[in-house]
């Protein structure tokens, strides 16, 4: 189990930098969606998709690609390998912000936006900057400074948090809102809460990198060009579904849908949080293990409970489904029914995450490209297919179709190549009673909403006994071993 403890201190730590920033940011969609019509939120919704998606392409992959090569070992060539990537993202973040404002004209006429040329230079700025800060995140991880990172992190959303409640709630009361700007506002935070963040990472980084060279960065971007793909068609299957409700929706206001839409989203990606957890550890994790030992186990083990954790709190957040609902304002409560929907999706996301390391572990990285384009081949065919006729149920069950056939996809493959003994029976047990504890939780004819929760708390909890059980343990037993972990890390 020394792998697993490993494993769970650091996502224990990195998990921070994921929880905190998105339980914050919770506060945000319960204050847009009081404070802004649908169609408001839905413009944010929609210049937040094309940010998640022109995120992945100026940052070229080069994440994963630093991780590679820059050797933990040798201190002075990862320095230099960082440098390189750094002023490179630099330069090319700066070309891209001056693109943006030299044709925000004709950008903003193609986006429906005439005369609000001010959000895409935002959108633009926004985006300049985190693409050249990821590097410097990447590098304090790399350093091995989580604190660091998380503590980082959390104080720029609460920049952003702040910025929020001054534009949204001070300005109107001091008459200084201008309703006209609305959306503006909201980018306006982000941006500033990026540059505060870049500040902060440069200086806890070590400042500006020096020994850049540009012969470096050729073999970092022949790897890390197959993950920009795979990256890109990734990105479509998570935001894309968007820009479909925008253009394909049977409804009269379709900015209005796409506001619903975008609020509810949040209540499903609760779930997501807990595969950012994993993610921010894993990724440098699984290469160190790759560099010493390929022990198919490990990854069998970890993937069998990082499921079981996902099937839990998929449970746990349709449960409280009651109370999570007043995350969002009542006018945008009547899209509650796409919640389910994206969980399953988000689901089978985390899953896929978890089976698609022996493409990168293997140096495989155009498998990436073959698996995440299917998907998002999937996606545009079934948004096609179902969004003109069922609005944002159709892109709900897109992103479905769409994980559903990478999951698939990404096992076939992968066992030819690097075989790993999932254990599908114990999986697939644990998703059985998932569902029928759910069942069970959803359709108590109880109508006190304290009395409810209270009964449904208690089947949670049975539902996390009974998965646990599947391994011979319980949940007593597993909370003393995580005691153990946070005690091993504090004296560590």
């Amino acid at each position: 189990m020394g792998v697993l403890r490993k494993l769970a201190g650091q996502s224990a730590i990195y998990g921070l930098s994921s929880v905190v920033p998105r339980l914050l940011n919770y506060f945000l969609v319960v204050l847009h969606s009081r404070v802004l019509v649908e169609a408001e939120y839905g413009v944010v919704t929609e210049l937040y998709a094309y940010i998640a998606v022109l995120m992945v392409l100026l940052t070229f992959g080069l994440e994963t690609g630093f991780f590679r090569f820059a050797n933990p070992n040798d201190r002075a060539e990862g320095e230099k390998t960082y440098a390189s990537v750094f002023y490179f993202l630099l330069s090319t973040s700066a070309l891209f912000v001056g693109a943006c404002a030299l044709f925000s004209h004709p950008i903003a006429a193609g986006l429906g936006y005439q005369g609000q040329e001010g959000l895409i230079l935002l959108t633009a700025a926004i985006l300049g900057v985190d693409a050249w800060q990821a590097i410097v995140f990447d590098k304090l991880r790399w350093l091995q400074r989580p604190l660091a990172f998380s503590a980082i992190k959390i104080a720029g959303v609460a920049i952003n948090v702040g910025c929020n409640i001054l534009f949204l709630v001070g300005f109107p009361r001091w008459g200084m809102y201008n309703a006209n700007f609305g959306a503006g506002y909201i980018l306006m935070s982000n941006l500033f809460a990026s540059l505060f963040t870049l500040v902060l990472a440069l200086a806890a980084s070590g400042g500006l990198p020096r020994g850049a060279g540009w012969k470096r960065l050729r073999p970092l971007l022949v790897f890390s060009f197959p993950l920009l793909i795979s990256g890109l068609g990734g990105t479509t299957n998570e935001f894309m579904d968007r820009v479909f409700i925008k253009w394909l929706t049977p409804a009269n206001e379709a900015m209005a849908e796409l506001g619903i839409y975008g609020a509810n989203a949040k209540i499903a990606v609760l779930l997501v949080l807990f595969i950012q957890m994993f993610k921010f550890a894993a990724e440098p994790f699984f290469f160190a293990q790759a560099q010493t030992k390929n022990d198919p186990n490990v990854y069998a083990l970890v993937t069998k409970w990082f499921t079981y954790f996902c099937i839990v709190a998929s449970v746990g957040i349709m449960l409280y489904l009651p109370l999570l609902q007043y995350f969002v304002g009542a006018r945008f409560r009547v899209g509650l029914g796409v919640v389910p929907i994206l969980l399953l999706a988000n689901l089978l996301y985390g899953f896929f995450f978890n089976i698609s390391f022996w493409f990168k572990i293997l140096k495989k990285t155009w498998y990436g490209v073959l698996l995440t384009f299917s998907g998002a081949t999937v996606t545009v065919l079934v948004n096609l297919l179902l969004t003109p006729r069922l609005g944002y149920y159709g892109a709900a069950a897109a992103r479905v179709a769409s994980y559903a056939c990478m999951v698939v996809m990404c096992l076939a493959i992968g066992q030819r190549h690097f075989r790993i003994p999932y254990q599908y029976g114990r999986m697939l047990l644990a998703t059985a009673i998932g569902g029928v504890m759910l069942a069970i939780g959803w359709y108590l004819p109880i109508d006190n909403t304290i009395a409810l929760i209270a009964i449904r708390t208690v089947v949670l909890i049975a539902t996390v006994e009974l998965v646990v059980r599947l391994e011979g343990k319980s949940l007593v037993g597993l909370l003393r071993y995580g005691v153990g972990i946070i005690r091993r890390q504090k004296r560590g």
